[in-house]
């Protein structure tokens, strides 16, 4: 099999996923504008973020954890969540999902 290479520019989430051969995971690019958030939510599969730019909080189960651009986070599964820019650019993050998080 060869590489599969995307780049974000002309594409949409997932960049990466089971349509190119990927058998376990999804990846997708999320951003947030100033102020902007993810939704409030909760799903049964835990996944991971790199964030690439920007500051913001990590909101799980009420409690607030910031995030700036270098941290790598680690969301479990089955609890309420949700990541909001605090800052006054960007806030950008490289998300890993299990499959089934793209599976309608």
């Amino acid at each position: 099999m060869k590489p599969v290479i995307r780049n974000v520019e002309g594409n949409s989430n997932p960049l990466l996923g089971p349509d190119d051969g990927s058998a376990t995971s999804v990846l997708l690019l999320v951003q947030h504008k100033p102020g902007e958030s993810s939704p409030d939510h909760v799903h049964a599969w835990e996944h991971m973020a790199y964030i690439t730019e920007g500051s913001g909080v990590l909101t799980v189960e009420g409690e607030q954890y910031p995030v700036k651009t270098g941290d790598a986070v680690l969301v479990p599964g089955g609890v309420r969540h949700q990541f909001t820019n605090t800052g006054d650019v960007l806030l950008s993050r490289v998300t890993v999902n299990p499959l089934e998080s793209a599976q309608g």
